[in-house]
């Protein structure tokens, strides 16, 4: 038995020696398509067995030749042979671009030639393309179309979202999904009420997503608004006319008294105020030591090159109510039986220091005065007009 297995092998090594039992090269790696990103490095396998004196080449798909063995023919620096074990004849690709993506072949150059192919898929993450990094702004009037325009590019294709957030939001911390996916975001019949920054995001699951943000404004006609339409105010005392003023753009905005535009002086000053409303500022009008010729009618007056627009309130004199007194009235009853006679008118009214003290049962209603009139209990807090008329009878 062990005879045998001794012959065998001698037969085996003879015939090897001679060359009639050669191995055929083959490919010990199955096909593998490789994807990659744009930039990164991509290793294409190709891997033989039993190579021997045969050679390995790799080509593109266009059948142009890019190594010979291990040596790189194509001039770009890029590509070349990557080798980690003595079987594998990978093809390595650094920065890989776009241009790159296609089919790849591994040859070994046998009769007939053998193949291997290989195919790079290059994923391009999202960019956008009319974003020159100095951010957009559109300005339209009240009424118009806006088209927001996000034109983007990347493999596989991006998928388009739009945001909106208020100008006076930096943090965007109101942001809120609007519209539908798509590049181009249309705003009809566009309002004061649509300005704000309108933002694009752009992925496609290659990182990184990008983002780009185009500010809208809204032109419109200015907008009074009169924080009250009558005040009051004392002699010699000091008071503010107020009021708001909503326009883009903000251009001419002052108060008008009788017609004229107020001028200041040192008494009388005009005081403009940003506000946190959007396109808003408060226009103020101060005076000093108000007198007589101060009280009247007086508007706020503010216009732009799209319109103008006017609010008016009356600035008038303050007096203090003047105290209430007790008024007391009584007629003497006449005498003469031949004469009418007018019994009682009596008013009472408590001052408002005066204690008043509740009526108590039992106490007459009326007292007699000195002249022989009556008049009502002080202590009855109301007010009472009596008046009898009566005819005496003539006796």
């Amino acid at each position: 038995m062990a005879e045998d297995l001794v012959g065998y092998i001698l037969v085996f090594l003879t015939l090897l020696r001679k060359g009639a039992l050669t191995l055929e090269p083959s490919f010990d790696v199955p096909v593998i398509n490789i994807t990659v990103v744009v930039g990164k490095t991509a290793i294409l396998p190709c891997s033989v067995e039993f190579l021997g004196d045969h050679k390995v080449v790799w080509t593109d798909e266009f059948s142009t030749l890019l190594t010979f063995d291990n040596k790189r023919i194509i001039d770009d620096d890029r590509i070349g042979i990557d080798r980690p074990y003595t079987r594998d004849w990978n093809l390595i690709i650094h920065d890989v671009k776009v241009k790159d993506r296609g089919r790849y072949i591994c040859q070994i150059n046998t009769q007939p030639i053998k193949t291997k192919p290989v195919d790079l898929n290059v994923l391009v993450p999202p960019q956008i393309l009319n974003d020159d990094g100095g951010g957009r702004e559109i300005i339209a009037k009240e009424g118009e179309t806006v088209n927001v325009v996000c034109n983007v590019s990347g493999d596989p294709a991006p998928s388009v979202k739009w945001y909106r957030r208020p100008l006076t939001d930096i943090e965007g911390k109101e942001r809120e999904r609007i519209g539908m996916e798509g590049e181009i975001l249309v705003i009809h019949n566009v309002s004061r009420f649509c300005d704000g920054v309108y933002q694009c995001v752009a992925s496609n699951d290659v990182p990184p997503a990008v983002e780009m943000e185009t500010k809208v404004i809204v032109e419109f006609q200015p907008e009074v608004t009169m924080v009250n339409t009558r005040q009051s105010q004392a002699k010699g005392k000091m008071t503010i006319l107020m009021c708001y003023v909503t326009a883009f753009p903000q251009a001419l905005s002052y108060w008008r008294y009788h017609g004229q535009e107020v001028p200041t002086s040192e008494r009388i000053k005009v005081e403009i105020y940003p506000e946190s409303k959007p396109h808003t500022i408060s226009l103020r009008l101060r005076m000093l030591n108000i007198s007589e010729s101060d009280f009247g009618e007086y508007e706020c007056v503010a216009s732009n090159k799209l319109g103008r627009d006017r609010e008016a309130m009356i600035l008038f004199e303050y007096r203090p109510p003047e105290p209430t007194s007790t008024t007391t009235t009584s007629v003497v009853i006449p005498t003469t039986s031949t004469s009418r006679s007018l019994v009682a008118l009596v008013t009472y009214r408590p001052r408002v220091t005066e204690k008043v003290q509740p009526f108590k049962p039992g106490e007459p209603s009326f007292v007699s005065s000195q002249n022989g009139g009556h008049i009502l209990h002080k202590n009855l807090a109301v007010i009472v007009v009596t008046l009898f008329l009566s005819s005496l009878s003539i006796s």
